[in-house]
């Protein structure tokens, strides 16, 4: 039985609008509940039995903290028996970030945990909500996938999630896979694997967990960092 859990936190894909077209973030927001009301129509086409919502956070992704990735966290780890797969609809501005927090925190997952949003609100002229989340539940509902643990799917990619980078404002596929690493898939018309990033994506997950007894979580963010850039001349002092 293929049963999937949207976990809301907020974004642009959750946000409603002024009359002037300003974006704001507010109790009528779009929540889990609506993202349920789109895809319902794909859950007989695509064989899945239950899609169901919880809406956690209401926040631009810009506002997210170490303390909203446990509550997506401990969300995941409290439904991990409950669900075959689990969808994070989430801002796109730290969304990387996040990706990778909980790619760290549940190291041994067993089941796809993915996370989508939208450059255009839904609800919006232009919005690629619908596909993003349709192209998502395609990947869950593929019987030939084997994807687990932490992935972005954005526009047509499909990102391991320790490697998530988004490169732009504008476009649909807002996202690249950070390096010279492939992404893990390509969506169109069908899904089409590069088998060895897949391959080295599901090598880190080790022993994959089957239930929540087995999940190892460390959860523990350490925020006494700071990222710098080198450059010439760069004072050995500030390290």
């Amino acid at each position: 039985m293929k049963k999937i859990l949207i976990i809301s936190t907020g974004g642009t894909i959750s946000q409603t609008h002024t009359e002037e077209g300003v974006a704001i973030s507010n109790e009528k927001s779009f929540t889990g509940n609506t993202f349920v009301n789109i895809l319902n129509v794909l859950k007989k086409e695509l064989d899945i039995d239950v899609i169901d919502s919880e809406t956690i956070l209401n926040k631009d992704s810009s506002n997210i903290v170490p303390e909203d990735w446990n509550k997506i966290i401990d969300t995941i780890v409290e439904e991990y028996d409950n669900y075959t797969a689990f969808i994070i609809t989430h801002g796109t501005n730290t969304m990387g970030y996040t990706c990778s927090a909980v790619s760290f925190a549940i190291e041994n997952v067993g089941k796809p945990i993915i996370f989508t949003g939208s450059q255009v609100s839904y609800g919006m002229a232009g919005t690629d909500a619908i596909m993003n989340l349709e192209n998502v539940v395609r990947v869950i509902a593929d019987d030939n996938c084997k994807l687990a643990g932490v992935c972005c799917i954005f526009g047509s990619k499909v990102i391991t999630g320790t490697r998530v980078k988004k490169k732009t404002e504008f476009e649909y596929d807002a996202f690249k896979t950070f390096g010279r690493l492939p992404d893990i898939a390509n969506i169109g018309n069908s899904i089409v694997y590069n088998e060895n990033a897949l391959e080295r994506h599901l090598k880190f997950l080790g022993n994959k967990s089957k239930s929540k007894s087995e999940l190892i979580v460390k959860n523990k963010f350490d925020t006494n960092i700071i990222s710098l850039t080198e450059f010439p001349r760069i004072k050995s002092r500030l390290f």
